[in-house]
């Protein structure tokens, strides 16, 4: 059996003994159809090599699409065919078959004459050998030779004829009358091709590629990949052996082989050079893949069988082409979705639909087995065909309510010049669908197409300020470069208060702090009902920018676990302390759920992560470790990974809770992964807080060249004056105390503390950066400053001082307990009578010397115990 007639026995064995009767003298006319590329050609080659061993007189043609109105086409090629043959027999019978062929050239009709000429020809050359017809494809033929055909086969019962036809699947329509006069002939067969099995699929691998290299592949995989095409499975197989490197040729050409050396190892044996040839093959099967990888040979044979498979099944794939895609419901490309957009009837394209599935050219559901198809199908549309289908495909998606990414994507690619107004809305509704499932890159190409088309519309500022802030998840230097027409809207009224937000939240980042807050007054005074929403922006202002004019400063900065409560909605007042006799003082315990509450419900399609930049400091104290994995667990969420801004922030967090575990190595790759995530531009003022960690994590690990590193990165001058500061410096400290020089790490750690007291930021997560910082120095002697301050609050006595000093800087009573080795009941009774000689009744009301007198407490608990 040849290699490429696998699941062919029972076709082959009928042809055959057909042709032995036959050569008996009984003709027969045979009909074999199947879809596309799935053998029909090699099985008429096939029968005609064997039966030319036998002694037959064969004739092949090919009909085409190309030259179906060459009258008479078909009957040349079979008649100069079948002269060829018949020199061997009978001179005089070849040389009338020459002058039909000349005849049929001549482009003439099909005359009584011609075709009882035709039909001796051929019934007398049957007389003296027999006779094999072959017509391949002949549901393309010319009407013409049809009907020579048609004639012929109506008188070979009682001659050696043999007639062998080959049809598509879905083609039928075409050969109506043709099936109705010769199907009926009780001497004529049907013979059906089906797509190959999965273990046909296997077989032809096995005999392409070697047995070896086929029992490792994944025939199923294949076998979905094609269909069980065989003119796709070998394709494929071509595309595997030209990928494996360094395999010898399996069928290349003999130029690349030493016929010498062979020789003289097998003698000249063939059964030996086969064997040897096999053997060979199958050492070079280890780099096949075990999964079909398409490439050039499978792009071209795919195309080939769409071509042959008629302009129908080109438009019906076409169509198909343009309607799938990454974010297409497949569901959506139903017969009657497709009919619409080639304007054809539903009925017509379902049957093409299903003869395109029945050749393995598509899959079920109406969908493409592999991407490398569907993109062969659009590579070889003509680019304004492609563009006419895509725009069509959008009004169709958009009318039947489908998501709008799907009809985003086609109104991308499409590009049309035309503008309306539905077409604007729906680029921005998938610009949010984008940003919610974390895709921030489609997301701005989305809002870039939608900017294009409300371009000097009263929608432009609208969908400008929607672009502006997709586009900073992705790169907020790029955003920056679009801030100052926002910018100008915003002051002038034209942008409500959600719109105005990202323009605030921006300008914040990049240390735009004055007109941040010009920004601010404007939306104020055009919106008063939006200042309740415009609050948490306004705190966020402050912390940030600690130093306003004394004339604006309406307000004390915010704490930062005030601001988180703010930021996340309603909550308790998570700065108030319980009673004394809460062992977690109340405000800890707040803060961990609203910091764990805030990570849960953290969403990737939000503007500026204020929260999660907090969340930062908060950790950097060490008190949220019910929330120390959680910055972990969403950098491995694809929705935060495929958004930079987010996974720059977040592998922040996530390398200060590691280096706080003390895995330095682990938390300066993350620290380094952050950075190298966003440029140093696009860090804006938030850049001391990865550079601080990389910094941290270098000085632990002893790593020299990374600390170097960190420090060669520049940050921008607007950082100074902003909290982002205070890491970065605490950093420094570290780092110049590694290197021996205490003064200048003292200086570095003196003025964290300096610009922690003028802010008001006493919190634990600032004030301890250089409370720690003296620790680590040891013995080192205290500024002078330092030691020179009078003991605050002179009505507390010296160990209710203390506490309260500790209890103001955010200590709970457990921690406070512990540092002065109290006990915690000690600790309730000392804040019960520090409450009633201040007059206040909880934490937050405590005075703010008391917060600044815990550095020293701390400073004398260390020396104590050195």
């Amino acid at each position: 059996m040849p290699h490429n007639l696998q699941e062919r026995n029972g076709e082959v064995q009928q042809l055959h003994q057909l042709y032995r009767a036959c050569a008996a003298g009984s003709g027969a006319v045979v009909l074999a159809d199947g879809p596309v590329g799935c053998g029909k050609t090699a099985l008429l080659r096939s029968l005609a090599e064997w039966a030319a061993g036998q002694g037959a007189l064969c004739a092949s043609a090919t009909a085409s699409p190309a030259e179906r109105h060459d009258r008479l086409g078909l009957i040349e090629q079979l008649m100069t065919a079948l002269r060829a043959a018949a020199r061997s027999v009978d001179v005089r019978a070849a040389d009338n078959c020459a002058v039909i062929a000349a005849a049929a050239a001549a482009g003439g009709y099909a005359s009584r004459a011609l075709l009882r000429r035709f039909a001796q020809a051929v019934t007398g050359l049957a007389e003296r050998a027999p006779v094999l017809l072959l017509v391949d494809d002949v549901h393309v033929a010319d009407e013409e030779s049809l009907a020579c055909l048609r004639y012929l086969m109506r008188r070979i019962d009682a001659s050696a004829v043999l007639v062998v036809l080959t049809e598509c699947v879905g083609h039928e329509r075409a050969l109506v009358s043709s099936h109705a006069e010769t199907l009926y002939l009780p001497y004529s067969h049907r013979i059906r091709l089906a797509p190959l099995s999965a273990t046909g699929v296997r077989r032809r691998l096995a005999d392409r590629l070697g047995a070896r290299a086929a029992d490792r592949v994944d025939a199923a995989a294949w076998h979905l990949a094609t269909g069980g095409n065989p003119l796709l499975v070998e394709a494929l197989a071509d595309d595997a052996r030209h990928a494996r490197t360094g395999a010898a040729p399996a069928a290349g050409p003999v130029s690349r082989v030493d016929a010498t050396v062979w020789h003289l190892a097998t003698g000249g044996n063939p059964l030996l050079v086969d064997a040897l040839a096999d053997a060979t093959r199958d050492d070079h099967a280890g780099t096949l893949p075990a999964r079909p990888v398409p490439g050039p040979a499978f792009r071209h044979a795919y195309l080939r069988c769409l071509h042959r498979a008629g302009p129908a099944a080109l438009a019906v794939a076409r169509a198909t082409a343009v309607l799938t895609g990454p974010v297409t419901d497949t569901a959506r490309t139903d017969p009657a979705l497709i009919a619409a957009l080639l304007d054809e009837d539903t009925a017509g394209v379902r049957r093409t639909a299903d003869d395109l599935c029945e050749a393995g050219l598509l899959g079920d559901g109406t969908g493409f087995r592999t991407e490398a198809a569907r993109s062969a199908v659009l590579e070889d549309l003509r680019a304004d065909e492609l563009a006419a289908l895509r725009a069509r495909a959008a009004e169709l998606l958009h009318r039947d309510g489908v998501p709008a990414r799907a009809v985003a994507e086609q109104l991308l690619a499409a590009r049309g010049t035309a503008r309306s107004r539905w077409q604007a809305d729906v680029l921005r509704a998938a610009g949010h669908e984008a940003l919610t499932a974390g895709d921030a890159g489609p997301a701005v190409d989305y809002l870039r197409r939608a900017a294009e088309l409300t371009a000097g519309t009263p929608c432009e500022d609208e969908t400008a300020a929607a672009l502006a802030e997709a586009e900073w998840l992705v790169d907020p230097a790029a955003a920056a470069r679009r801030l100052p027409p926002l910018v100008r809207a915003a002051r002038t009224g034209r942008v409500t208060a959600k719109e105005a937000r990202a323009v605030v939240e921006q300008l914040l980042w990049n240390g735009q702090f004055t007109q941040a807050e010009a920004v601010l007054r404007t939306v104020a005074e055009h919106a008063p009902g939006a200042r309740a929403e415009l609050a948490v922006l306004d705190d966020w202002l402050r912390l940030v920018r600690p130093d306003p004019d004394a004339h604006t400063r309406t307000r004390a900065t915010p704490t930062p676990s005030a601001l988180l409560a703010r930021a996340t909605g309603p909550a308790d007042d998570i700065g108030q302390g319980g009673g004394a006799g809460d062992g977690r003082g109340g405000g800890d315990g707040a803060a961990d759920r609203t910091a764990q509450g805030t990570l849960r419900g953290t969403r990737v399609d939000g503007p500026l992560p204020a929260t999660l930049l907090l969340l930062a400091c908060l950790l950097e104290d060490g008190r949220l470790t019910g929330a120390d994995r959680w910055p972990e667990h969403l950098l491995a969420e694809p929705g935060h990974r495929h958004v930079p801004v987010r996974r720059a922030l977040l592998q922040t967090v996530a390398a200060s809770t590691a280096l706080r575990r003390g895995q330095a190595d682990e938390a300066g790759h993350l620290a380094r992964a952050g950075l190298f995530t966003l440029t140093a531009e696009a860090w804006g003022i938030a850049i001391g807080a990865p550079l601080a960690t990389a910094l941290l994590a270098a000085t632990e690990a002893g790593d020299t060249a990374a600390a170097r590193a960190a420090l060669d990165v520049p940050v921008p001058g607007a950082m100074s004056g902003t909290p982002f500061a205070l890491p970065y410096r605490y950093a420094l400290g570290r780092f110049e105390a590694a290197r021996g020089r205490t003064s200048e790490a003292l200086r570095h750690f003196e003025r964290c503390r300096e610009l922690a007291v003028r802010w008001g930021l006493h919190g634990p997560g600032f004030v301890d950066w250089r409370q720690r910082g003296a620790v680590r120095l040891g013995r080192a002697q205290r500024p002078a400053a330092t030691a020179a301050r009078p003991a605050p609050l002179p009505e507390l006595t010296e160990s209710e001082r203390r506490v309260g000093a500790l209890a103001a800087a955010g200590r709970t009573n457990r921690e406070i307990a512990d540092l002065l080795s109290i006990t915690v009941s000690t600790v309730e009774q000392h804040l019960t009578k520090v409450y009633r000689k201040l007059k206040v009744r909880r934490r937050a009301d405590l005075p703010e010397p008391l917060a600044h007198f815990s550095g020293e407490v701390l400073h004398m608990v260390e020396e104590s115990r050195v």
